[in-house]
């Protein structure tokens, strides 16, 4: 077995998968206006817009990001997570913006971190967490040494919060000391909150006052809330899709007005200009004050709107969708363009074709895509009826895909239109797909490996060798007539087209294997990766594997599954997808080994 320790790690070029998913999990610099910060997985992301390939990503997280911050001036970063496997796992990181690296890491919010929020001088840091049945909390952290500033637990649910107006405590004191706001909206109430230096006990103390309503009550759900810089008020949307107008000064309610449908979840303030994200997918543009506002814009997108952010430039804004993509929109006449498109959902197969700048894509929600590696985007997309279990080229112009309801299904690679299928392909999902010089070859849940005429998709044959799940499907790299298959039943199985029957036969005895490769050098052994993390090396001419390598802990055992059949030789780098379960992401890594503790490369036998 080799040593994991003498081996080099594979180095993480990019990583694709925002989702949009969560509220508040995508934010722009405010000085440079080109960059973006948003969570993939347990990654922070900082990108450059302009530039698709300067990507920085920033570890330090144990769970999916859930809510990003940059500070007032861009020297700080903070990023929050969902709940912790650990107990005392820490829920936020501060990182420093120029040095990417982390500075404080704080607990002190319980569950999720729904929205992270500094002050005006960068000096505190407010989030709320997701809390329990009975009620959840926030804390305010002092961005000077770290420590708990103060913390308060809600009886009612805090939903958003946002930071009013920073002004001098006392203005006869020689020591002048400023007095923050901070305003916090709950199912039924608004609260204001005022942080003040005492001098007494040489800390912030936190004081509390009800914004006052009409005595009929007003009980909404706050999405998002901000103070609009133009005439100060507090402005709030809810889920009755409202825009809640208040009086920071006065602190009482002033208006609600009906915006749009399916709730308001975003808000965005240019100047005297108001932007509502909604979950109809629209982004209005409103203009007015206290209780007269004026729609003077509007743009309908795809998806829900989940996040507005303004670019320091404040030419455009930022829009992310909960359908995975990212606009940019103009604040002048509202138009838009594509930014950035990726899954939403689990990503079940991907492949190269012969070219080693575009790959393919399947997920669970029956999209598939086909993306340009030279800029990540997008160039051909179409949704399937079902989910997308597995996808292959056939040369450069055609893809061919498997599917949940048991059909195979081929498209166009420039354009993704369809160009024939096989309804019944096999009983159960098709979960493998190879593709020969004169024949394709499907394998699905019913164990079955059949064969298919490439010029007119008529059934050619049907070997049935296993008895679970095929997980893996290739045809060999030096003879057209062998084509290799494994299992969850524990068998690697090699057939003849010649003969009509299985030449070769090998078993494992513990786990199930979850992928098959070749390599192109040596003795073109055969590579399999296993549900108990090893991966396996057999010989044609040798009964048990040759070969047998441990992974790392925590790239298997359910966590991650590997899709070796994707290994492929690209120009100077060595491509390889790994597939997060339920996550959507998709990682493109470049190095000398695809895993680390796989000193032998399926792509290019290094």
């Amino acid at each position: 077995m080799a040593d994991v320790a003498e081996l080099d790690a594979a180095e993480l070029e990019h990583i694709i998968g925002f989702t949009g998913q969560d509220l508040g999990a995508l934010a722009l610099h405010p000085r440079d206006a080109n960059i973006a910060l948003y969570g993939i997985g347990h990654v922070v992301v900082l990108s450059d817009q302009t530039d698709p390939h300067r990507q920085d990503l920033l570890r330090g997280h144990d769970s999916d990001i859930s809510a990003v911050a940059f500070s007032s001036s861009g020297r700080l970063v903070a990023s929050g997570q969902r709940q912790s496997p650990h107990a005392d796992g820490e829920q936020i990181v501060v990182w420093e913006y120029e040095s990417r690296k982390p500075v404080y890491r704080l607990s002190g919010v319980a569950g999720t971190v729904k929205c992270l929020k500094f002050s005006e001088d960068d000096r505190f840091l407010a989030a709320i967490g997701e809390g329990e049945a009975n009620g959840n909390d926030f804390a305010i952290w002092d961005m000077q040494n770290g420590s708990v500033a103060q913390h308060r637990k809600c009886a009612k649910n805090a939903t958003c919060l946002t930071w009013g107006a920073t002004v001098v405590a006392d203005a006869a004191r020689r020591v002048k000391t400023p007095k923050y706001s901070l305003f916090t909206f709950h199912s039924g109430k608004v609260d204001v909150h005022f942080l003040e230096y005492d001098i007494k006990t040489m800390h912030y103390q936190l004081k509390t006052q009800l914004v006052r309503f009409p005595s009929a009550g007003l009980t909404r759900m706050y999405y998002d809330c901000t103070v609009s810089p133009a005439t100060g008020e507090l402005l709030a949307g809810t889920s009755v899709g409202e825009l809640v107008v208040f009086n920071a000064d006065n602190l009482i309610y002033r208006a609600a007005l009906p915006i749009s449908s399916n709730g308001i979840l975003s808000l965005c303030c240019q100047g005297e200009f108001v932007f509502i994200g909604a979950g109809d997918g629209k982004v209005k543009k409103l203009q007015g004050n206290d209780q007269y506002w004026t729609i003077v814009g509007e743009a309908q997108l795809n998806g829900r709107i989940t996040y507005l952010t303004l670019r320091a430039d404040g030419a455009e804004l930022m829009v992310g969708t909960d359908t995975a993509k990212m606009y940019a929109l103009s604040c002048s006449d509202m138009s838009f363009r594509l930014a950035q498109e990726s899954n939403v959902s689990q990503i079940n197969g991907v492949a190269f074709g012969q070219k080693s700048d575009v790959f393919a894509t399947a997920s669970q929600d029956g999209a598939v895509r086909i993306v340009d590696l030279s800029d990540y985007s997008v160039l051909a997309h179409v949704r399937g009826p079902c989910a997308a279990q597995c996808v292959t080229f056939a040369g450069d112009d055609l893809v061919l895909t498997g599917w949940e309801d048991g059909a195979m299904r081929l498209y166009d690679a420039y354009n993704c239109n369809a160009m024939g299928q096989i309804h019944k392909c096999h009983r159960g999902r098709v979960t493998c797909i190879a593709v020969g010089k004169e024949f394709y070859f499907t394998a699905g849940d019913d164990g079955a490996m059949r064969v298919w005429n490439r010029r007119n998709l008529e059934f050619i044959g049907q070997y049935s060798e296993h008895n679970k799940t095929v997980t893996g499907l290739l045809v060999d790299n030096l003879h057209d007539h062998l084509v290799h298959s494994c299992s969850l039943d524990r068998a690697v199985v090699t057939y003849d087209l010649r003969t009509s029957r299985r030449s070769n036969y090998k078993m494992h005895r513990d786990g199930g294997f979850t992928g098959i490769a070749q390599r192109i050098d040596s003795e073109q052994e055969l590579l399999t990766p296993t549900t108990d993390g090893f991966i396996m090396s057999w010989d044609c001419d040798v009964q048990l594997p040759v070969r047998c390598d441990r992974v790392a802990a925590g790239l298997w055992c359910g966590t991650w599954r590997c899709s070796a059949g994707c290994l492929r030789r690209c120009s100077k780098l060595c491509f390889a997808l790994l597939l997060a379960e339920g996550s959507g992401e998709c990682c493109c890594r470049s190095g000398r080994c695809l895993l680390r503790s796989l000193s032998l490369c399926g792509g290019c036998g290094r």
